[in-house]
């Protein structure tokens, strides 16, 4: 038998010590979107020297990490879910179900398994973080996030799943669609219909490979960019007046919920600076979107933050 893509699962656990998927682990299901993939992969070292008759005299395979992107619904109460947003936000959610972006870790396993009939085939990458994010919300659509992985290494593939490891199924709650982007804060644009929200969080990581070891030793972490595009029905000039003299771009804050029936996320971003407006004609819609960038805040100790709702 073929085996189809309707037919693979994802499940996520949380590494104890980073890079060590654990002994008996407690797997939370992710649903994903058809396409999603992570791979192994590495870089091929081809030999410089010359071999009689002029033939290749081989190569080697070197910094082998794991690459690709969990495509997925946004949805409530998911654990899965959360574990990525964890990982992409370098922060934890505390008792009250905030998130602050930090320095915090969260190495994960990711398991995939194919279905062949009454065959199942599992491929266990180890050691992965998140390095994108990528939340869209628009009007008319299903609200997705796009979580981009960076891992250390894919272990021995095997027909057996992991003696004593147990799996819990994904969230059942609908998935967050346009009319449950709401009660969105901006400052400066005062009351104004939105189309569409773009969240990129992004961390510039890389795996860092050592002598004598086939496997990187860890993940490192350059820095982080936020990136927030509003797409906004043009209704006065709220958007120039973001931009003060000439140049100037004051923070402003924002924030905005997603949720259905009382259930969802806040996102919170403190202080952000705006970009110049950029006008669009969509058919018969006069647009203007505005790309904001975080930056630190003194009083939350962080650029973005996420709130569980409902309020703890």
């Amino acid at each position: 038998m073929a085996i189809n893509p309707s037919d693979t699962e994802f499940a996520i656990v949380k590494e104890t010590v980073a890079g060590t998927t654990p002994a008996t682990p407690a797997f939370v299901r992710l649903e994903t979107i058809v396409g999603s993939n992570l791979n192994a992969t590495a870089d091929p070292i081809v030999s410089a020297t010359r071999r009689k008759g002029r033939t290749n005299a081989g190569q080697r395979l070197v910094n082998p990490r794991v690459e690709g992107t969990l495509n997925t619904e946004f949805t409530a109460d998911d654990a899965a879910t959360d574990f990525l947003l964890e990982s992409a936000f370098s922060g934890e959610f505390d008792q009250d179900g905030l998130l602050k972006a930090g320095t915090k870790e969260t190495d994960l396993t990711v398991e995939r398994k194919w279905i062949d009939g009454t065959t199942n085939m599992f491929t266990r990458y180890f050691g992965c973080q998140v390095s994108e994010l990528a939340l869209t919300a628009e009007f008319g659509g299903i609200v997705t996030a796009d979580f981009t992985v960076l891992g250390r290494g894919r272990a021995t593939p095997s027909n057996n799943a992991i003696a004593g490891a147990t799996y819990a199924d994904a969230s059942t709650a609908p998935k967050f669609a346009g009319p449950d982007v709401k009660n969105i804060a901006i400052g400066g644009l005062g009351e104004v219909d939105y189309s569409t929200l773009n969240l990129t969080v992004t961390q510039d990581r890389a795996t860092q490979g050592k002598l004598g070891s086939a496997f990187a030793r860890g993940i490192g972490t350059a820095g982080k960019t936020i990136e927030l595009v509003a797409l906004l029905y043009r209704k006065d000039f709220g958007p120039e007046n973001l931009i003060q003299n000439g140049i100037e771009n004051p923070a402003v804050s924002i924030s905005f919920d997603v949720e259905f029936n009382g259930a969802g996320y806040r996102f919170i971003i403190p202080a952000a600076q705006p970009s110049f407006p950029e006008d669009s004609e969509d058919g018969a819609n006069q647009m203007v979107s505005v790309t904001f960038s975080p930056l630190g805040d003194a009083v939350s100790g962080t650029d973005i933050m996420i709130q569980k709702l409902p309020l703890a």
